[in-house]
């Protein structure tokens, strides 16, 4: 079965935004970019987004750190020290944390 670049930038963005505790919407500002591309894209609506468009949605994970590569089988996200330490403040500032080790 063929892994389709709609399938591999649905799930590189899905994967980033949960990372880094973005929603669609405040991935969408970040990209300059409205919500419902983004919902299109993710939810593998369109067949195949505009790569510009793609382009700048994958740019705002690699300003905060993130190294992405896309091979015809894989996609590779690699999270540096800074992406690490964003998605960290992501975690702590986005959720409450219940203790899981008692």
């Amino acid at each position: 079965m063929r892994i389709t670049n709609a399938i591999k930038i649905a799930v590189i963005l899905r994967a980033l935004r949960n990372a880094f505790g973005l929603s669609q919407q405040g991935l969408a500002t970040a990209a300059k970019c409205s919500r419902p591309t983004i919902n299109r894209i993710e939810s593998l609506d369109k067949a195949s987004p505009r790569s510009d468009t793609v382009d700048e949605l994958l740019q705002v994970f690699r300003d905060k750190g993130a190294e992405i590569q896309i091979g015809d089988e894989e996609v590779l996200i690699r999270f540096t020290k800074e992406a690490l330490l964003a998605a960290g403040q992501g975690i702590t500032s986005g959720s409450k944390r219940t203790n899981l080790d008692d």
